[in-house]
């Protein structure tokens, strides 16, 4: 008796960009874009005062904040688009936020607190179901 095939699988539908992912990804695009911009403006500001030494350590910072800026919007676009890349760098990226905000909060910068509360929002709501469900992340605890 021959075997018969199997049925073919039924891709399921993404499901549509939460709310708040679209706001944390439109916070990337913007964040990336004034980095490339200030890091190019940095990059080219000695070369228009005619700053040479100076110049040197102004040029680096202004090409390190452009690459930053780049990965920047490569993260946005990540997130826009429902990578799970970008879903595991943005829980990493925030946990990593909420140790240098607990640090900063023990050395006495009080203002800290803003970016570690806006770290554990951000770290709390990637974890809900409906958040991982559309970055396809199946991380066995859930909120």
């Amino acid at each position: 008796m021959a075997e018969q095939p199997a049925a073919p699988a039924v891709a399921q539908p993404r499901p549509s960009r939460p709310l708040g992912v679209t706001v944390v990804a439109i916070l990337q695009f913007l964040g990336g874009i004034l980095l490339v911009l200030g890091g190019a403006a940095l990059a080219a500001l000695p070369q228009l005062v005619g700053l040479p030494l100076f110049g040197f350590l102004l040029g680096g910072l202004g090409v390190f904040l452009v690459v930053i800026g780049a990965l920047a919007l490569l993260v946005g676009w990540g997130l826009w688009t429902g990578k799970g890349w970008a879903w595991w760098l943005t829980v990493i990226l925030q946990a990593l936020n909420i140790v240098l905000s607990l640090a900063s909060l023990a050395l006495g910068e009080l203002t800290a607190i803003v970016s570690l509360i806006i770290a554990a929002i951000i770290l709390y709501y990637f974890f809900k179901p409906h958040v991982k469900a559309y970055f396809g992340v199946k991380v066995g605890f859930s909120t």
